[in-house]
């Protein structure tokens, strides 16, 4: 599980949503936490409404601070402040992940309103899209405190290099004592691309037997999985649904009252192949609690 935790902070309160939980984290998991600040080429006098730490003695001074009080509540945290300034702040949180091995990267979304303001072109997308790491994401308008990890979400496509988030979801659930869900959705006619809408419209039965097979499918895909993991001593439940895939799993993420959902994402290949076809990015930005991307 995850011993060593990265914290990006710019100074903003912004930011610092994040501390709850990375507080919960390192205690649950007898981590330890690593306080990052890169300091920034051409940085803005603001960031998120507050005075943005543009020198090495005054971010230091403003992480020693912060490590302090999580060490107050027996947080064993270190600092580092990035001096040399950088144009490419998210590119140095990931290399100061692989060569501080870091397993796990926590940081604060945007917490504007719609998709750009959430996620499209943030740091965090592009340490998320990086590799580097996992990435734990905090939403600053819903900052569970402490962190409530009962129980966890894993949406599936039944691609076998998916299944590389279960372990995580395993580990975090064992250590929280969670549940875990495991949800995949199969589309309507009425959700196919339009493609497939196309042939589905000259073959409409064919079409509409191929979507009951692909939903018979998904179910017994899920029921394997279930049998696989019970000696894992987590409890799992399974779900497929029907409909639009983003929709479907928002909504399941709703019904299951999960407090964690866990993704695994195709970063490997940089942030724009973490975009591709993905439905990861149009759940994001409706979803305030926090998620967990897990490169694959």
């Amino acid at each position: 599980m995850f011993q060593h935790l990265l914290v990006p902070l710019d100074g903003s309160a912004l930011a610092e949503c994040v501390l709850p939980p990375v507080r919960a984290l390192a205690a649950r998991l007898g981590a330890a936490v690593t306080l990052l600040h890169v300091l920034e080429r051409n940085a803005p006098a603001q960031v998120h409404g507050d005075r943005h730490l543009a020198a090495a003695a005054e971010a230091r001074a403003y992480l020693d601070a912060v490590a302090a009080g999580l060490g107050q509540e027996g947080v064993r945290a270190s600092v580092h402040v990035h001096e040399v300034a950088e144009g490419r702040v998210a590119r140095s949180i990931a290399d100061h992940a692989r060569e501080f091995g870091c397993d796990l990267i926590v940081l604060a979304t945007h917490g504007r309103g719609g998709v750009r303001g959430f996620f499209l072109g943030s740091i965090a997308q592009q340490v998320a899209g990086s590799g580097a790491a996992p990435v734990f994401l905090v939403h600053p308008d819903a900052v569970p405190d402490p962190l409530c990890c009962r129980h966890l979400t894993v949406p599936l496509d039944g691609a076998p290099d998916h299944e590389r988030c279960l372990p995580v979801a395993i580990g975090l659930a064992r250590a929280f004592g969670a549940s875990l869900h495991l949800v995949t959705v199969v589309p309507r006619r009425s959700d196919l691309t339009a493609e497939e809408a196309a042939a589905g419209r000259l073959l409409p039965a064919s079409t509409q037997l191929r979507l009951e097979v692909r939903r018979q499918e998904a179910a017994r895909y899920l029921a394997d999985l279930r049998r696989r993991l019970e000696p894992e001593g987590v409890p799992v439940t399974v779900e497929v649904r029907r409909g639009e895939p983003a929709a479907q799993i928002l909504a399941a993420l709703r019904a299951a009252g999960t407090d964690l959902v866990v993704f695994g994402t195709h970063a490997t290949k940089g942030w724009e192949a973490f975009w591709a076809g993905s439905v990861t990015p149009r759940v994001l930005p409706q979803w305030r609690r926090p998620a967990l991307l897990v490169p694959v």
